[in-house]
């Protein structure tokens, strides 16, 4: 009958998986994209990996600019009391918008990265 002071708690789970900085096919089954025609299905499909493949790109980027300003906001806290808290952009992509609770506040998060160690494959581990 009478109110609990138990502190309530909430929790979210997001699993994301933030595949990004894919290059074009080079090549489709051994002929070169030049040679392929414009409008053959081939084309259409490579048209839209690298449409995909510039939206996931962009979506990391907004997601590392959000990032990056929660940490200027986090230090400008620590640094001056009564300081404007920069603005962080959330809705400029749809992973940050629905991340927003999981990056924003007093929020735990993990990244788990897996990359391979192979020395063929450095640049896109760099990336």
């Amino acid at each position: 009958d009478t109110p609990s002071s138990a502190p309530l708690f909430s929790s979210e789970l997001n699993i994301v998986d933030l595949a990004g900085s894919e290059r074009p096919v080079a090549h489709w089954r051994g002929k070169d994209v030049g040679q392929i025609g414009r409008f053959s299905p081939a084309a259409a499909s490579e048209s839209r990996q690298q449409q995909e493949s510039g939206a996931i790109n962009k979506s990391l980027l907004v997601l590392s600019t959000v990032i990056q300003k929660l940490c200027e906001a986090n230090r400008q806290g620590a640094d001056a009391k009564g300081a404007a808290a920069p603005h962080v952009p959330y809705r400029s992509s749809k992973i940050t918008r629905l991340l927003q609770n999981s990056l924003g506040g007093n929020a735990l998060s993990m990244v788990i990265c897996t990359v391979t160690p192979a020395s063929g494959h450095c640049q896109e581990t760099f990336n």
